[in-house]
């Protein structure tokens, strides 16, 4: 595992991060990607303009009960807290980053019944986005980034500003409108487990990388192969 900076506030980050994603594992969808990044050395001398890493994320998977299959454009700008000449944190609470803008895609649901009505039949129901929509996320996590070894991890949560609106079929009383919010998971690993999977980079300035975060024990089957792919630059 990467060397961590300021290591009360990140363990109360991942702490956080953990407790929301238990919830929203058995809720919404989680999506999970990865970033990071360097910078260049000049930049470590102007710890007033420590700048932030900011760029797109692209990213689709599956969800298992209810299932889902999602698609998702992630825009972000993750400000840098900590640096020095080894390694640069971007750590922040909820409120204490920029929104990230969202264009949801694709976000299909469905859901059957495990036990049968009392017509011995099953329930079930499916819902999809009402059209792809722009969102505002909150996002919160932490980002480290080892300059020597050159490997960075991630664990960013998004959680939506605004509910979704959705077309739904049940299979029994029929068509219905709804709205929800979404949530997002951001990480080089499971929640918590960030430090598993650190990811490489060559340019300080600019990371361009694929990423598919696979299912774990810890995840517990609620999620497929999430497939990701970023383009973040470092800017002042």
């Amino acid at each position: 595992m990467l060397t961590e900076i300021a290591p009360s506030r990140a363990k109360a980050a991942r702490s956080s991060i953990g407790m929301r994603l238990a919830l929203c594992f058995n809720g919404m969808t989680i999506v999970a990607v990865v970033a990071g990044a360097a910078v260049p050395a000049a930049v470590l001398a102007q710890p007033a303009k420590l700048g932030a890493y900011t760029g797109t994320i692209n990213v689709s998977g599956t969800e298992v009960s209810p299932q889902v299959v999602f698609r998702a454009t992630v825009k972000v700008s993750l400000p840098v807290t900590e640096r020095d000449s080894r390694s640069v944190s971007s750590d922040f609470l909820s409120g204490e980053a920029p929104n990230a803008s969202v264009l949801l895609s694709q976000w299909d649901v469905s859901f059957k019944e495990k036990s049968a009505e009392s017509d011995g039949k099953f329930s079930s129901w499916t819902c999809a986005l009402a059209a792809p929509v722009e969102i505002a996320m909150k996002p919160t996590g932490i980002l480290n980034v080892d300059l020597d070894k050159k490997k960075h991890e991630l664990s960013l949560t998004l959680l939506s500003t605004q509910d979704v609106a959705f077309n739904c079929v049940h299979s029994r009383s029929g068509a219905y409108k709804k709205k929800q919010g979404v949530a997002l998971y951001v990480g080089t690993g499971a929640p918590g487990m960030q430090g598993l999977a650190p990811q490489s980079f060559a340019d300080a300035g600019r990371l361009s990388a694929k990423y598919t975060l696979m299912p774990t024990a810890e995840t517990r089957g609620q999620y497929g192969p999430i497939v990701q792919e970023w383009d973040l630059r470092w800017v002042r």
